[in-house]
């Protein structure tokens, strides 16, 4: 028996096997593999070759590693021994004590292995056979998808010892025998089998993770999800929920891709105790469908209708207080803006059933830009028509045309700008409320408007300080006559006078309401940046009626010829803390009519924020006080990647404190091991209507990578 001894290290395609073994070993497949050592034996009698030190196989994107490794030509096949490391196409690392391979890195048989897969994963067993692009068998197995040093042996957060696991590669499933679960190596169960996706599934069929909650009203109710792939573009899923004294549920979700178009539907059947009968059957649906279609136009469809008013509330499927269907289509293209839309609103609330649900068939809107016959002017043209019924008891239809033209020039001193437009409105006003002094018929009018104004932006800048003054002034005219009591008004009944609509000839941003009259605005604002104080703006301005009335919502003394004054501030210093305040004080005697305040900062690795709002009560009917309300969020990093977040409302209204909707919530995202997830969740929530009841609740949530999430609610009792 002759015997070749090489002393070297090869570096090379297996030269010297080419020279005294046949090819089908250097160009298995014809794949080449690279082949290094530090020392190799070669049995010339049976071609077998034995390598040690630093051996190093490569094929195509396979890695083979090892102390030594003996290579059997008349068996095909290589077997390495002592530090084996693998490396597979798909990144995968396998670390083994003993590994045999055939040239091909196809087939695979390892003992004591440890695998780390290329999203985190670890596996590691006795033993191991695995076919490549089959399956593997990993027997005394154990598994987990924290991202932990495993291989050194840290302990993860979670994982699945079992006495065999099965990967299918073919349908990326892992199957796990007689397995046992540990939580902080602590055992929480025991199943005979256990199947999940592997990391390479992006969707799966099969029952999803069920959810438990106990409530003092529903009682034990268990939620079981099944999801179905139907085929690549669209999927169902199907959620049951049985309530332990209330009755059944289903909630079904549809959902299907097109290439320029999706829908996803739910619907919501139940046979539950509602506030008419222990017994009814209720439904509810909620869909969305969304296209593109012709020349760029977007078309989105929403259908949200429920039989019943409370149950989706009180059985926990949605919060929603009003359903509203929509159909509408929009198309921007190059000046031209198009808006067509269809509506009908539910009303979920009994107070507001007969006052809160209009139907609008349609709303068609048209806008074109264009420029004019000098380089800044520009001309607009606006078309418009609605019809609306059952709003707050009113029937109307409306039509409405508008062209505008506006320009802004530069002076000597300042910037100066103009805007004049008329108005076209026609109304068929076909029915209103009994209490309403509006008419009813056909009224049509034309109004125009003009307006002049003027700025003057100034730049100061010395001491490390940078500041930008801008006053700015604008006399208004609205020509027509007064219709503000003829009209309803409908689309500008939220109107308030602040810091963004100052200055606009169309304060009120709709066409219902126009006031005819003269009006002076005056106002600058202020933008510097200090060392101390950092980014610092704000703004002061004020109206003044030259002639007409004063409208509604200008200012709450109605008689005053000034409006309120308009003001803000934002301090934005370097050390995070964000302070943002506008308001409105009377004209008169200064009295804060409205103001935000909202104060942010971050404390140390936290964060704070509290909101204050308040109105005056000239604002809201019949009543005999402002409305105030505070509501402060906090959130904390806590130690071990535990973070703590918390908000609270409070209604300060009638001078009482009153505390309203709280929430807080105590969540861990699994630290850098990132596999187990820990959420508890507390909810008080005051509200009630019909059998909606006020409720304290408490929601605990545990998931698991891979695996979904296992969650616990318990509510208390209702709040008395």
């Amino acid at each position: 028996m002759g015997f070749l001894f090489v002393n070297c290290r090869l570096r090379c395609l297996l030269f010297l096997l080419v020279l005294i073994t046949p090819a089908n070993f250097a160009f298995a497949a014809d794949k080449p593999i690279g082949f290094e050592a530090d020392n190799v034996v070669v049995n010339q009698a049976d071609g077998s070759l034995f390598a040690t030190g630093n051996v190093e196989l490569k094929q195509a994107n396979n890695t083979l590693r090892a102390d030594e490794v003996t290579y059997y030509r008349n068996q095909n096949k290589a077997i390495a021994r002592g530090n084996v490391v693998h490396i597979d196409a798909d990144g995968t690392v396998t670390n083994a004590a003993m590994m045999e391979i055939d040239t091909e890195f196809s087939h695979i048989l390892a003992e004591t292995i440890i695998s780390n897969f290329t999203n985190g994963e670890w596996i590691s067993a006795d033993r191991a056979d695995r076919i490549a692009g089959d399956r593997g068998i990993f027997d005394a197995s154990r598994f987990t998808p924290c991202k932990c040093d495993f291989l050194n042996g840290e302990r993860p957060l979670w994982d699945i010892k079992a006495s065999q696991s099965v990967r299918n590669e073919k349908t990326q499933t892992i199957t796990h025998y007689n397995m046992r679960m540990n939580v902080l190596n602590l055992p929480v169960g025991y199943l005979p089998f256990l199947s999940h996706p592997d990391w390479t599934v992006r969707r799966r069929s099969g029952v999803l993770t069920p959810s438990f909650i106990i409530s003092s009203d529903l009682g034990f109710t268990p939620s079981i999800p099944y999801y179905q792939i139907i085929d690549e573009t669209s999927d169902v899923e199907l959620t049951t929920h049985k309530y332990q004294y209330r009755g059944l549920g289903v909630k079904s979700r549809y959902r299907k891709l097109w290439d320029r178009a999706e829908l996803s539907a739910t619907i919501y059947t139940a046979n539950v105790e509602t506030y008419k009968k222990n017994r009814e059957l209720v439904g509810a649906v909620y869909a969305t469908y969304a296209s593109r279609i012709g020349n760029g136009w977007d078309i989105r469809a929403n259908l949200r209708r429920a039989s019943q008013d409370t149950f989706m509330r009180r059985y926990g499927f949605n919060d929603d207080t009003s359903l509203k269907s929509t159909i509408l289509a929009t198309r921007t293209i190059d000046n031209r803006y198009y808006r067509v839309e269809a509506s009908d609103r539910q009303s979920l609330l009994a107070s507001d059933k007969t006052l809160n649900e209009p139907t609008v068939l349609p709303s068609i809107f048209y806008e074109k830009t264009e420029k004019g016959w000098r380089g800044n002017q520009l001309f607009r043209t606006e078309l418009s028509a609605v019809q609306l019924d059952n709003d707050q008891g009113h029937d109307m239809a409306r039509w409405s045309g508008i062209f505008e033209v506006a320009e802004d020039f530069e002076l000597p001193l300042g910037i100066a700008n103009y805007e004049a437009n008329i108005t076209g409105n026609y109304y068929s006003i076909h029915t209103k409320p009994d209490s309403a002094a509006t008419s009813l018929g056909d009224i049509s009018f034309a109004t125009p408007a003009l307006s002049v104004g003027w700025r003057l932006p100034i730049a100061v800048a010395g001491a490390n300080r940078t500041a930008i003054f801008e006053p700015q002034a604008r006399l208004a005219f609205i020509g027509g006559k007064d219709r503000t009591s003829a009209i309803p008004n409908r689309d500008a009944s939220d109107y308030r006078i602040d810091e963004a609509n100052l200055f606009l000839l169309n304060r009120y941003q709709g066409t219902d309401y126009i006031l005819p009259g003269t009006r002076a605005d005056i106002g600058v604002s202020a933008t510097t940046n200090d060392n101390f104080f950092g980014d610092v703006s704000g703004f002061f301005g004020v109206s003044r009626r030259l002639s007409g009335k004063t409208s509604a919502g200008l200012n709450t003394d109605q008689g005053d010829k000034y409006s309120d004054y308009v003001a803000s501030l934002t301090v934005n210093p370097a050390n995070s803390l964000n302070l943002r305040w506008s308001g409105r004080l009377s004209s008169k005697d200064l009295n804060l009519n409205e103001s935000k305040t909202s104060l942010s900062s971050a404390l140390g690795t936290g964060s704070l924020s509290v909101t204050h709002n308040q109105l005056a009560k000239a604002y809201f009917a019949s009543s005999d006080d402002d409305r105030e309300e505070l509501s402060a969020s906090y959130s904390q990093s806590l130690i071990g990647g535990w973070q703590f977040s918390a908000t609270q409302l409070w209604d300060l209204s009638y001078g009482k404190t009153i505390r309203k909707k709280s929430k807080a919530a105590l969540s861990w995202n699994g630290g850098v091991q990132d596999c187990l997830y820990i959420t508890i969740n507390y909810e008080h929530d005051p509200v009630a209507d019909r059998d909606v009841s006020a409720v304290d609740q408490l929601n605990f949530v545990i998931g698991f990578k891979q695996l979904g999430a296992i969650s616990q609610s318990a509510a208390s009792a209702f709040m008395k």
